[in-house]
């Protein structure tokens, strides 16, 4: 049995995995919410274009979000539990909040894109030039959020790479 001096991580990454299915569930409720401004969701989804970031960031959310860090916590258990090593605190707490935030906040810009940008396409019919201008915007910050969630993984992998052994208890 492995001592239990320490807080195991796999817990608090699947405890994110827990939060993000939390954040995919009311996000799959926005979508189809049937009154405005939501019932015009699908529609912007089915029209394409710029309703095409709406539908993208909602899978990469689910892809990412849940099943990234259930897969993250999935090492981390073996990790902690099976080798032993326990991971530098700074490291996966950097971790761990860095790749949280990143993760959705950049699917969730995406998606705002999508439904803001998809309806000034689909419903309002808008010119091409006045689309770009409003998803320029977003696209610029959701890089930088997107860069945060990578420097998230880069840490959370260096801390499980990097993590020392400790006793077993017998």
């Amino acid at each position: 049995m492995l001592e239990t001096s320490h807080s195991f991580w796999y817990r608090r990454f699947r405890n994110a995995a827990y939060a993000a299915v939390g954040v995919a569930i009311l996000w799959t409720v926005v979508i189809i919410l049937p009154f405005d401004p939501f019932s015009n969701l699908l529609p912007i989804m089915i029209g394409g274009g710029a309703g095409t970031w709406l539908l993208l960031g909602y899978v990469i959310y689910l892809a990412v979000g849940i099943g990234g860090f259930a897969c993250l916590a999935s090492l981390l258990s073996t990790v902690e539990l099976s080798e032993g090593r326990i991971p530098d605190l700074l490291v996966m707490s950097v971790g761990l909040v860095a790749l949280f935030v990143g993760v959705t906040a950049s699917c969730l810009l995406l998606g705002v894109a999508g439904a803001v940008g998809g309806y000034a396409q689909t419903i309002q019919h808008l010119p091409e030039g006045n689309l770009e201008a409003i998803l320029v915007p977003y696209a610029d910050v959701a890089r930088v959020t997107s860069a945060v969630a990578v420097m998230g993984a880069c840490a959370t992998i260096l801390g499980m790479a990097t993590a020392r052994g400790q006793k077993r208890s017998e």
